[in-house]
């Protein structure tokens, strides 16, 4: 290393030196002396970029031995090394992390280590269990599973650092195959851990599949609208419609396609959507756009689409078919109506009714209707009664029929 730290000192030397020397020499200085001078300089830094190389290849090769005494508390190289051989097994070590300090969930591993292979299970790293861990070493080599190098440099040197990623112990690939390996330890083939990378011939002759890159495009099709329907009332409408994928919900309205007013954003992700206009003008037509946008933020419009809220009722219901049907104490007074309504019928003997007094008799029905029929009781045998009838539609528009006249039997 201080042979390549020399060297490039050097390079970085003659690069600073070349400019103050072409300022000194006069104009007949040979260039081509310059050019060969600038290449021999540019074959030593190629020459210094493969001794770095060669330093991290150096950097990641395998461990092959444990050679101190590790116990809780123990930090450095030689822990991760121990943790690595654990994790290879996850029934010793579960948690598998390989952080270059023993702590509690070492100790664990290692006292499951030993129980394993009859040592005291005293979660220390002694001579005796240092020997069985080596000898898994020569089993199950421990290597870095990555490097990182990285070069700082002004214009005097330039340092070439390179640092070590996480150790792995990895499976000798010719034991998973090897006849003679497999009789030895009862045709078990070793366990492949997660950070080793099987060669090719080898995983294809176990039947391993290498993974398959979960990574997908990014969405960039809207939501697919479709049935649209909207229903009205004087003063709302209510519009529905569904989407291929979840997606938020909004109405944009107004008298125009100008679509001046909107309903608020609906953010949920959702594919039935439902959205409520409100204070709209009865007997109006407006139009309407829907729009979703998906979690990926495509957004799709629905075109311009209309409704006509309904007008207000001012109309009252029509009586009509006035008849009746006498005993001598009981009548039915029937009729129908143009529209749906309700049914009363305000009676006596007094002529004419007054629909207004408190004391006229009545009988009633609320439900709406268009056929009405109303039984009269108590009535006197042998008496004229009076009755005028009134109906009231849902926009409580109220109708009243001309007196009507009915004698009961003797």
């Amino acid at each position: 290393m201080r042979k390549i730290l020399s060297v490039v000192s050097l390079v970085a030397f003659l690069v600073t030196a070349i400019p103050a020397i072409t300022a000194a020499q006069t104009a007949s200085v040979n260039v081509k002396a310059q050019v060969e001078l600038l290449l021999k300089l540019q074959k030593q830094l190629q020459d210094l970029q493969a001794q770095a190389k060669a330093i991290q290849a150096q950097r990641q090769g395998v461990i092959s031995e444990l050679a101190t005494t590790l116990r809780s508390g123990s930090q450095g190289s030689q822990v991760q090394t121990l943790q690595a051989l654990l994790a290879a097994d996850s029934e010793i070590y579960p948690e598998g992390l390989i952080t270059g300090y023993y702590g509690a969930a070492t100790t664990r591993a290692v006292i499951r280590f030993q129980t394993k292979h009859k040592l005291s299970p005293v979660g220390i790293v002694g001579p005796l269990t240092r020997a069985k861990l080596n000898e898994k070493l020569k089993e199950t080599p421990i290597v870095f599973e990555v490097s990182q190098t990285t070069a700082v440099g002004g214009s005097a040197a330039v340092a070439v650092t390179s640092t070590p990623g996480r150790p792995c112990a990895i499976v000798p690939p010719g034991h998973l195959i090897a006849p003679g390996w497999l009789r030895k330890h009862g045709g078990v083939s070793p366990i492949v851990p997660l950070c080793q990378t099987l060669p090719p011939g080898i995983a294809k002759k176990l039947g391993i599949v290498p993974p398959v890159s979960t990574s997908t495009p990014p969405d960039v099709t809207p939501p697919a609208i479709f049935s649209i329907a909207v229903g009205t009332s004087t003063s709302t409408a209510t519009v529905t419609w569904t989407t291929n994928e979840p997606a938020d919900s909004q109405v944009f309205y107004d008298l125009t396609s100008a679509y001046g007013s909107s309903t608020i954003l609906d953010a949920a992700l959702l594919v039935s959507h439902t959205q409520t206009l409100t204070g709209l003008t009865p007997g109006t037509a407006y139009h309407y756009q829907v729009k979703s946008r998906d979690g990926a933020g495509n957004v799709a419009s629905s075109s311009d689409q209309t409704f006509t809220t309904i007008a207000v009722d001012a109309t009252p219901p029509a009586i009509s078919s006035i008849g009746t049907s006498a005993a001598s104490t009981t009548a039915t007074i029937s009729w129908t109506t143009n529209e749906s309504a309700t049914s009363k019928v305000y009676y006596g003997t007094t002529n004419p009714i007054d629909i207004a007094s408190t004391s006229t008799l009545q009988v009633s029905i609320t439900t709406l209707a268009t056929s009405h029929a109303l039984g009269l009781t108590g009535l006197n045998a042998s008496t004229t009664y009076f009755f005028v009838i009134e109906s009231a539609d849902a926009s409580a528009n109220v109708s009243t029929s001309t007196q009507q006249s009915f004698t009961t039997n003797p």
